[in-house]
């Protein structure tokens, strides 16, 4: 048996990897627009007047249940949405839509990230984003920069990188 052990290493070896090189081997799709987490670069790369945006986090995750979802001139996807348990800490006392707390979630364009539109019409004529528009009562989880909007007051990501629909 002693002579034999390298030999039989070595064929069970020989099937292990065979039997691991189809998975190897099977071609990745492109990344899905659902995927999670939040895209590289700066965070507010796109958008129009970024300015009027202080950048709390470059990449915060939260969830909840979307209250509102609303088609705006600029293009945006304005998404309000009830902060699950363990995130309420994203929201200010200026976090509300309809007396309740809520967070915004700003689903954008497409723009090019190497530029910002100088204004709401242009970013109107950026491409429609690729990510998935929720519908009232969905329970979303969303990753982007968490920001304080200085125009409101309030806090919200935006721009969204990611949304999950569950």
């Amino acid at each position: 048996m002693g002579s034999r052990l390298p030999a039989l290493t070595a064929i069970a070896l020989t099937g292990l990897l065979c039997a691991c090189a189809p998975a190897a081997t099977v071609s990745r799709a492109s990344p899905s627009p659902q995927a999670t987490g939040c895209r590289s670069g700066p965070p507010e790369a796109g958008i129009h007047n970024p300015d009027r945006l202080q950048v709390l986090d470059s990449c915060k995750h939260a969830e909840g249940i979307a209250v509102d979802v609303a088609h705006e001139d600029d293009g945006d996807y304005h998404v309000w949405f009830h902060a699950d348990p363990g995130y309420e800490y994203l929201l200010n006392p200026q976090n509300h839509f309809q007396a309740k707390p809520a967070m915004l979630a700003e689903i954008t364009p497409d723009c090019a990230p190497s530029t910002n539109p100088p204004d709401a019409q242009s970013a109107a004529r950026c491409p429609r984003s690729n990510l998935p528009i929720p519908k009232l009562g969905d329970h979303i989880a969303i990753d982007g920069p968490w920001v304080l909007d200085t125009d409101h007051g309030w806090r919200e990501i935006h721009p969204v990188d990611s949304i999950q629909i569950r």
